[in-house]
C-alpha cells in the first residue's frame, strides 16, 4: 500500500494539507482569548489611523460610541462624512464577545468576506440591530462620497 501512495501526487497533496491543518490547529488552539483586546481603527481620511480600545482594563463589559455629537462620545467623526450624532456602538461582554449595534437611521453596513449586514435603525423596531464581530470586519457609515469606514481589530493586550 505504501508504494501506491508514494507515487500519487494528488493523494500526497491532500495528506500534506490535512497534516498541516492538524498541526496548525494544535498549535493555535491553546491561545487564550484573554490575551487579546478589541480595537476600533478609523480607515477614513478625516481621522485615518486613530484607534480606540473597546475593552476596559479590568475586563468588565463596556460599550464605545461613534458619532459626531460634540461631547461625550468615545470616537468623534465629522458629520460631513456621513456619520450621525450617535451612529454606532461597539460592545464587549465579560466573556470577550464583541458586537456592533446600528443606532442611526443613516446607512450602516458591516462587511466581511462574502457577507454584508445592514444595521440601519428602523423606528418601528423596539431595539437596534446588532451583529457579532470578527477580526477585520469593516463598518461603513453613510453612503456615496459621505462615507466613513472603521475596522474592528483584535490586538495583543500589551497595546492597552
Amino acid at each position: 500500500m505504501y508504494t501506491e501512495i508514494q507515487g500519487d501526487l494528488y493523494l500526497g497533496s491532500a495528506l500534506g494539507a490535512f497534516f498541516w491543518g492538524v498541526m496548525f490547529g494544535l498549535f493555535v488552539w491553546p491561545i487564550p482569548r484573554s490575551l487579546y483586546a478589541g480595537w476600533i481603527r478609523v480607515l477614513s481620511a478625516e481621522r485615518y489611523g486613530m484607534r480606540v480600545p473597546i475593552d476596559r482594563p479590568d475586563g468588565a463589559s463596556s460599550e464605545r460610541f461613534i458619532g459626531h455629537f460634540p461631547r461625550g462620545l468615545d470616537l468623534y467623526l465629522p458629520g460631513e462624512c456621513g456619520v450621525a450624532e450617535l451612529h454606532t456602538s461597539f460592545v464587549v461582554d465579560a466573556e470577550q464577545n464583541y458586537s456592533v449595534r446600528g443606532l442611526s437611521q443613516q446607512p450602516t453596513r458591516v462587511k466581511r468576506f462574502l457577507e454584508s449586514i445592514d444595521l440601519s435603525y428602523a423606528p418601528s423596531r423596539p431595539a437596534p440591530l446588532e451583529t457579532a464581530l470578527a477580526m477585520e470586519d469593516r463598518v461603513y457609515m453613510g453612503n456615496g462620497e459621505q462615507e466613513s469606514v472603521v475596522e474592528f481589530l483584535l490586538l495583543p493586550k500589551e497595546e492597552l
